[in-house]
Formats: C-alpha cells, structure tokens, sequence
C-alpha cells in the first residue's frame, strides 16, 4: 500500500525503544558481548537509524519519549543477581546512560533533518517519583 506522503508528513510519530533490549542484556542465557556503555551505543546507533528512515519517508514531527526505570519492573527480580526487595541498580544505570544521549539526539534533530521538530518526553523522572512517593500520587 502507498501512503500519502502528506499523511506522513502531518503526523506525529511516537517513540519509545529499548526497554526490552537492556533487560535482555541481563538474561541468564545470554553472554553479552559488549560492555553495557557500547552496547547502549549500538541501540542509540538504531535509533539514528530509525530516525534517518523516517525523515526519508517524511516524518517531519517526531516526539521520543526516555526509558522509565526498567530496573524496577517485577520481572527483574527473576533474574540471577538481582534484587528482589529493590530495585536493579545496573539495569538503571543503563537506562540512565540511555536517555542522557537520547535527549542529546534528540536535541540535534533539528539542526541535521530539515524541517523536522523533535521533542523529548522524560518519563523516567516522573515514574521513578510514582515509586518513590505513591502516596502523593493517590497510589
């Protein structure tokens, strides 16, 4: 099917990626190849990926929302090594590491795609402050 390019080019395209893949890198039978910073790098190089092939198809308003606190979801404490009383920490640090250069990529969007706006929604504040502070929040 051929879509309209001016469809394309009047919507919003909304992303959030990479959840699964830095709670695979903690999975038992998986020996991770790449330290945790290059293997943040290599899914921050999909998403430039992801972003060139989109702006080529005409994405032109494009809004990436960060990873909430992936260290923190129940199914963590499934795995070896992690915390079951707590959060996982590294799983965090992670996250963290991947939302700073997201928002940096985000930021240049702009500048390197003509025409393109972009806007970065930072979700791992407000979740992590929901875990933190349910009560403030009717939870």
């Amino acid at each position: 099917n051929k879509i309209e390019k001016s469809i394309i080019q009047e919507s919003l395209f909304l992303l959030e990626s990479g959840s699964n893949d830095i709670f695979s890198y903690f999975l038992p039978f998986i020996t991770p190849t790449l330290s945790p910073d290059d293997y943040v790098n290599a899914m921050l190089t999909e998403v430039n990926k992801t972003i060139d092939q989109i702006y080529k198809l005409g994405a032109r308003r494009i809004a990436f929302f960060s990873l909430g606190p992936v260290g923190c979801v129940p199914a963590r404490a499934l795995l070896p090594n992690a915390p079951t009383n707590k959060c996982f920490g590294e799983m965090n640090v992670m996250a963290k590491k991947y939302n700073t250069r997201l928002e940096d990529i985000v930021n240049i969007i702009p500048t390197k795609y003509p025409g393109a706006v972009a806007v970065f929604g930072a979700v791992y504040g407000i979740t992590h402050r929901f875990q933190t502070f349910p009560a403030r929040y009717g939870f």
